[in-house]
């Protein structure tokens, strides 16, 4: 069975196309490679293969920490920030 491409139209701005341009060629691909890339991880995964959220600004250690029952033994959170100061 032979594919067919189609196109698909995004607008986007400039600057955002101009620097997604060149972190696919320092990856070896362009952006078309990239978007069916994105797309059959959509069909994979039957939906987004990522999380969207909103960040929340000024979250605590204590507040992200809540609902954490485990033994964290490094002196960084998973941003590089030291522990005990306001992540975000």
């Amino acid at each position: 069975m032979t594919q067919t491409a189609a196109v698909v139209n995004v607008r986007v701005n400039r600057n955002v196309k101009n620097d997604i341009e060149k972190l696919y060629e320092s990856l070896g691909m362009n952006i078309s490679t990239a978007v069916n890339m994105f797309f059959m991880q959509c069909l994979m995964e039957q939906g987004l293969p990522y999380q969207p959220k909103l960040k929340h600004k000024h979250i605590t250690l204590k507040a992200r920490l809540k609902d954490f029952n485990g033994d964290y033994k490094t002196v960084e959170w998973d941003t590089g920030e030291p522990v005990g100061r306001e992540v975000f």
